[in-house]
């Protein structure tokens, strides 16, 4: 009983989240209205999308403008970081939610599945989309990513009038449950070595670690693990067999949601991850990236041009540009050494 009194929950700073805060509440206000009544007009569910994105644009900008003049910090405990590069990020993904709504409802209506609980996991999915950005401890990422994959494999199976939505969905539930566990045994392996999944916890304690053999194997396996489950998000080769089936098959602004949104989490949580949690594993993990980069770009330039599916080959065209980012990841690694 005493331990509980004493006990002293982190400061929550609600201006700094209020991004978050006021994506949760467009997605609530989303549901609350589709479960009480059908008089809404039909694209007021898509301009709900587009305020709330476009505010939470506004206070990602507010945001920007607060971490130039006061530096960068740590939000709830340590768990989320607000710095520009997660702002920039968290940017992109709003700005990318905003352009998919506009463009959602003409579409949706014509397929007749235009209903609130899509644009709902729209910014569901933006939610763990900035909170995987944003991430300054493992465990909070996976929860990110795991928000954000949840709303993509409802979304990709969202057209329940056609079989290749259902198909789309359900083959990227099926192996993303898999991409899902190996990062979070890469985690758990992480930890077993470091004793923290801190981000700059986790930098510290590999820099002053001392090898032994059997434990650095273990790190290895680890980072090997979490590279693994990120490849599968971001689709590099070869892990992207399931990006082209499920572009195709899932309804057409939803393969945009995922091209853009999904894309941009999974790219940035990637590079925050390695860069500042890994450098000092840089000499053992860049080899394996430029391997991915250079694996990545050929597949997906080379199998873009037989494509005959417009979706299809979009699906490709992304795969290489993940190819084309990971480049900059490889880079990222020779800078200790370039300095």
């Amino acid at each position: 009983m005493n331990d509980l009194a004493a006990f002293v929950g982190p400061k929550i700073e609600w201006f700094s989240i209020s991004p978050l805060l006021a994506l949760l509440a467009g997605a609530l206000i989303l549901l609350l209205v589709g479960s009480l009544t059908n008089d809404w007009p039909k694209h007021w569910y898509s301009l709900t999308a587009v305020f709330t994105s476009a505010l939470a644009i506004g206070l990602l900008i507010s945001l920007w403008i607060n971490v130039s003049n006061d530096g960068a910090k740590l939000l709830i405990g340590g768990s989320l970081t607000l710095d520009h590069f997660a702002i920039l990020g968290s940017i992109a993904v709003c700005a990318s939610v905003l352009l998919v709504s506009l463009i959602s409802s003409d579409y949706l209506t014509r397929s007749g599945s235009d209903a609130p609980e899509i644009y709902a996991l729209y910014l569901t999915a933006a939610i763990g989309a900035v909170v995987m950005i944003s991430a300054n401890d493992l465990i909070v990422l996976f929860l990110g990513l795991e928000t954000l994959s949840l709303s993509l494999y409802l979304l990709a199976a969202s057209n329940r009038q056609q079989s290749a939505s259902q198909e789309a969905g359900l083959k990227y539930f099926i192996l993303g449950g898999f991409a899902s566990a190996f990062f979070l045994y890469g985690v758990a392996l992480t930890y077993g070595v470091s004793g923290t999944t801190r981000l700059n916890d986790l930098n510290t304690a590999l820099t002053s670690y001392i090898a032994v053999p059997r434990n650095d194997a273990i790190l290895l396996i680890g980072i090997g693990l979490i590279l693994v489950g990120f490849a599968f998000k971001v689709s590099l080769a070869p892990f992207q067999m399931w990006t082209p089936d499920v572009y195709q098959g899932a309804p057409t602004p939803v393969t945009a949601f995922m091209a853009s949104v999904g894309k941009v989490a999974a790219l940035v949580s990637l590079m925050r991850v390695f860069v500042v949690a890994f450098p000092s594993r840089s000499d053992d993990w860049g080899v394996v990236v430029l391997v991915l980069a250079i694996l990545t770009l050929i597949v997906g330039s080379v199998v873009a041009i037989v494509q005959t599916n417009i979706k299809r080959m979009l699906a490709y065209s992304s795969i290489s540009h993940a190819g084309f980012i990971l480049v900059g990841l490889e880079a990222a690694s020779h800078r200790d050494s370039a300095n």
